[in-house]
């Protein structure tokens, strides 16, 4: 399953200062965080819109940078990309948007769980005895156990 948000963004003192915003991709476990401008989102709502019927899009217009009103810019653009995300053919334009690897397995989910534990089959030889280290202490895990099978 694959999340998609925006937790922040911030401003850039350039030439012409700016707002980037930090949008991270959260997938199997792994996380990649890209940054990009608003003026790159609005260049790829307009390109996306030529193939795919696309949700609103946050006002380009914004009259001061007080930090409600950038707020909601960033969690407009957040709802703008979870919902192409979901449409068809949505996920893989805006990976390429981002700039990141496709996956045409993964399942896309906006809700996204990680499991609490998970088990060591003592069978399989392991080429690291310490590998048992990464799970949660045994006392952790028989709690769990035993309160789910009793």
């Amino acid at each position: 399953m694959t999340e998609i948000t925006i937790p922040k963004y911030g401003l850039v003192q350039d030439v012409k200062p700016h707002y980037v915003y930090t949008i991270k991709v959260l997938s199997d476990g792994y996380q990649e965080c890209v940054e990009r401008r608003y003026s790159a989102f609005h260049a790829f709502h307009r390109e996306l819109r030529k193939s795919i019927s696309t949700p609103p899009f946050p006002s380009k217009r914004i009259r001061c940078s007080q930090p409600k009103v950038l707020e909601q810019r960033r969690a407009g653009l957040e709802r703008y990309l979870q919902t192409v995300f979901k449409i068809e053919g949505g996920y893989k334009q805006v990976m390429e948007f981002l700039g990141l690897k496709y996956q045409p397995s993964h399942k896309i989910d906006v809700k996204y769980q990680r499991p609490v534990f998970h088990m060591i089959n003592e069978h399989i030889p392991s080429k690291n005895r310490h590998e048992k280290r990464l799970c949660l202490p045994d006392i952790i895990t028989d709690g769990v156990l035993k309160a789910l099978y009793g």
